[in-house]
């Protein structure tokens, strides 16, 4: 099965935070970092692993 990639604006929308936010939480190791890396500057994320960081983070935050 081939699982989708999201790019910084895709993952922006599904946690609901800006492009700059989501930048600082990978600096402080509270988000995921890209999984694939395409070219020095544009990187993708697995879908599966923005879907379990919303998640926890649910689940922590009840």
């Amino acid at each position: 099965m081939c699982e989708n990639l999201l790019t910084l604006k895709q993952v922006c929308e599904r946690v609901s935070m800006s492009p700059s936010y989501v930048r600082l939480l990978i600096r402080n190791d509270k988000f995921p970092p890209a999984t694939h890396k395409i070219s020095p500057r544009t990187v993708r994320w697995l879908e599966s692993t923005v879907t379990e960081w919303i998640q926890l983070n649910a689940k922590n935050n009840n």
